[in-house]
């Protein structure tokens, strides 16, 4: 009876001890927006006048804010402070490479060939006067953008130490922000996957 006792308290308290530890992953979605906000500004080349463009880009000013201070301040180590600048960079040179991108594809979006899907991305609505040669460049370019869209999400995620089954919730925060972003006129993708014009 004793020993059914002991078997019974101790199967209470390993079950007390597991019902207290919860896993907390914290999703910095303000920081992600922010940064989203920052990265289409950049490439659409909006608020412009209200930026100082003197080299240091939106984009610029939240990496600096992101870094070293917020680094330190989590006392997070060395490597890790040399792993979000390497990000960083990337990040930077991901969005210059979206950016000389979108000026080619500007053309295409004005005479509603292509739009922003509802996972952010570029998609091809209609070939309206495009021969096979200049509809085989445009689907090269939009392959071209969407991998480096893919590539700066990862970037954007890894980062903010954001874990890899989040990815998702990057990805919903840039699509909505490519998506406002976007002129009047351009096709945009709605949630239930029909096209409209903004």
């Amino acid at each position: 009876m004793l020993k059914k006792t002991a078997q019974v308290l101790t199967l209470l308290s390993l079950l007390s001890f597991v019902a207290c530890v919860t896993v907390n992953i914290y999703f910095p979605a303000a920081k992600v927006e922010r940064a989203a906000e920052d990265i289409v500004e950049d490439v659409y080349g909006t608020d412009i006048n209200q930026k100082n463009t003197d080299d240091q880009s939106a984009l610029e000013i939240f990496i600096a804010l992101v870094t070293p201070q917020e680094a330190h301040a989590q006392s997070v180590s060395k490597s890790d402070i040399e792993s979000l600048n390497k990000s960083n960079s990337a990040i930077r040179g991901l969005k210059k490479s979206i950016a000389a991108d979108h000026k080619k594809l500007i053309p295409f979006y004005n005479a509603g060939n292509i739009g922003i899907n509802k996972e952010g991305y570029i998609q091809i609505i209609n070939k309206d006067g495009l021969n096979i040669k200049q509809t085989a460049n445009l689907r090269r370019l939009i392959s071209q953008d969407n991998n480096t869209r893919e590539q700066l999400y990862t970037e954007v995620a890894a980062s903010m130490n954001i874990p890899g089954s989040e990815i998702g919730k990057v990805k919903a925060i840039f699509a909505e922000k490519w998506q406002q972003g976007a002129p009047s006129g351009w096709f945009i993708q709605t949630a239930n996957g029909n096209w409209k014009q903004k």
